[in-house]
């Protein structure tokens, strides 16, 4: 939206213009005799030191939406067609008692909705949120406008058999776990005036459910059919669904975030994550104890896309793994208005900005991944003005079906210990790049292992940095764009209006971010706090849709590491998860925090557009 900016003179103080006065006296006479050199004076005594300064300063264009109950973050957010925002409650405390309006208790995770509000026309002006201070408050869902709907919660009783939060062995039958972390939310339409909701829930292994809602009202939707836990083990199960986008043509894409940096710890019983594997051999009716089969790891770490709602029951829906998009962290992929670009985000420490490049529109089954080269701005190290430029390398070309027999080829028991080890994937980037790279002790350009890029899909994040992208992110969540105004500036809109811009959330900036190493070189006193990336779509020089450069939008903070809670500024953002962008702009940031004691969604109107 455009904003006029008025300005206004100030007077100045009358010492200071009487000090302007006679220097312009000084300055206007030339002609008399230079005067004798003044005696040095004597130097003065330091000042005593000031006292800190306030801490309830809110940040230009920072308002506070919504809070989330006590031990819950806020995730799923959505913004719909009908113009509700969809939002989460994960793993609330199980200690909350505190019921709200509507006699809901938040001690579970819960799929919910904020209505009577049109999130397409939310006001500039509405009245932020206070900080929640009597417990009553800190246990619900907090809203500035609207009210909260519970749609849904762990546990409640299913259409399928089963309860929300199921996580359900490959079987069918057997329950492994009941999960408390609904995450991503994609809302689709079913063609009439109800929409089907699939919910992540992140877990280990990982899950989604579907519920129909119908009969929107001001005071919520009137019908609300709990219909089930969608069927994964097509795909052999699934790993953390965390956050996630809805393609253009509305298909849900959730994402994999896989923990492991390390692909050899998948089969190191003594790895502190070993649990972790164990689950999904218990998903596939493996030994835990390694004695038999084991999951291939290769089959674990990708953007899942979902069926959408042709597929009428439950049941029947279809789901597939984008191997195509290779395998790392997933926070979320978000598809560009040409249909062919998507970038993606890594979760975790010493982590890779990734962009992929279908072949052809609105086909994700072959194309190119790269991923990005960073350099900061020169003698730049504050996290509030260090912009970060983009170089792409390319990593390899190959599809989904070449990259799927490639997977298989490292299935087999845990005895076996079928991997791409590192110095495998050293000789891939010397053959990619015919030279002698560092990751190696010889001395000569060593021939691709493989006879393909299989290293670039199945270990992205290590062959990315081994052909030199920067592999210094951290915490690396939500990356984002508004489609319906991305598209608008795609197809002739305005080149630097505020729909040609994609924002990236990155939890914290501290570690590889700044350690005073690598390219990324960050002042962190304020890391743990986080900080908001901007990036100015462009059409590049092969007409697709890219970004060149990351500005900081906002920045976390300041970090009070001597209290015991509240360590971020609670009037400023910290550790930024989620992030949605509305039909005006305006940015949505919601947290996920230990650094706050109520999580929150702030509203951003980012003042630099």
């Amino acid at each position: 939206m455009l904003k006029k900016k008025s300005f206004r003179l100030q007077t100045l103080p009358a010492s200071i213009a009487a000090a302007i006065f006679c220097s312009s006296l000084l300055l206007a006479g030339c002609s008399g005799d230079d005067g004798d050199d003044g005696v040095d004076g004597v130097d003065g005594q330091d000042g005593v030191d000031g006292v800190d300064g306030i801490t309830n300063f809110i940040p230009l264009g920072l308002k506070r939406l919504a809070t989330a109950p006590l031990g819950a973050e806020f995730t799923g957010m959505y913004l719909n067609s009908d113009n509700t925002l969809f939002l989460n409650v994960q793993h609330p405390s199980s200690s909350n008692t505190t019921a709200d309006a509507a006699g809901k208790v938040f001690d579970k995770g819960t799929v919910g909705v904020i209505v009577g509000q049109d999130f397409s026309a939310l006001p500039e002006n509405f009245g932020a949120l206070d900080l929640p201070v009597t417990t009553a408050d800190k246990e619900v869902v907090m809203t500035a406008v609207g009210s909260y709907q519970v749609l849904t919660q762990q546990g409640d009783a299913l259409d399928d058999g089963n309860a929300m939060g199921d996580i359900i062995a490959l079987d069918g039958t057997t329950l492994i776990k009941s999960s408390n972390d609904p995450d991503f939310n994609g809302v689709i339409s079913d063609g009439d005036t109800g929409f089907y909701v699939y919910s992540n829930w992140e877990d280990r292994p990982g899950s989604m459910s579907r519920i129909h809602v119908s009969g929107l009202t001001d005071a919520g939707y009137g019908t609300i059919v709990q219909e089930g836990m969608i069927d994964f083990s097509s795909v052999g199960g699934t790993w953390v669904n965390c956050f996630g986008t809805v393609s253009p043509w509305n298909t849900p894409h959730s994402a994999e975030e896989l923990y492991f940096d390390d692909t050899s710890d998948w089969f190191n019983p003594d790895y502190e994550y070993f649990s972790n594997p164990q689950s999904l051999a218990t998903y596939l009716g493996y030994p835990t104890d390694g004695s038999g089969d084991w999951p291939n790891p290769y089959r674990y770490g990708y953007i899942v896309e979902i069926g959408n709602a042709a597929d009428a029951a439950v049941a029947n829906v279809t789901v597939n793994k984008l191997e195509t998009m290779g395998r790392f962290s997933h926070e979320n992929s978000v598809v560009m208005p040409d249909q062919r670009t998507v970038f993606l985000s890594d979760d975790g420490t010493d982590v890779v900005f990734f962009k992929f490049v279908a072949d052809a529109a609105a086909d994700m089954t072959a194309g190119t991944l790269y991923a990005a080269q960073i350099t900061q701005a020169s003698g730049v190290n504050d996290p509030a003005e260090a912009a970060l430029g983009i170089e792409w390398i390319e990593l390899g070309s190959m599809g989904e079906a070449d990259i799927e027999a490639a997977i298989a080829s490292f299935d087999g028991s845990f005895a076996d210990g079928n991997y791409i080890t590192d110095e495998q994937v050293c000789d891939w980037a010397e053959s990619k790049t015919g030279t002698d790279l560092s990751c190696d002790e010889d001395a000569t350009v060593d021939a691709n292992p493989f006879s393909d890029d299989r290293v670039a899909y199945l270990e992205s994040r290590k062959a990315a940095v081994a052909l030199g992208a920067t592999g210094e992110f951290r915490k690396m969540e939500g990356v984002n764009i508004n489609y319906n105004l991305a598209s608008t500036w795609w197809n002739g809109g305005a080149a630097d209006g505020e729909q040609a811009y994609m924002y990236m959330a990155m939890s914290s900036f501290d570690r590889g971010m700044s350690d005073e190493e690598g390219a990324i070189q960050l002042k962190g006193d304020n890391g743990k706090c986080g900080v908001v990336y901007r990036m100015k779509l462009m059409r590049n020089a092969q007409g697709e849709v890219d970004v060149a450069t990351m500005v900081p939008a906002i920045v976390g903070g300041p970090y009070y590491a001597d209290r015991s809670v509240n360590e971020c500024n609670i009037n400023n953002i910290s550790n930024p998860d989620n992030l949605l962008i509305l039909d005006d702009g305006r940015v949505l940031i919601g947290e996920d925090t230990g650094n706050h004691e109520n999580n929150v969604v702030w509203v951003f109107d980012d003042p630099a557009i």
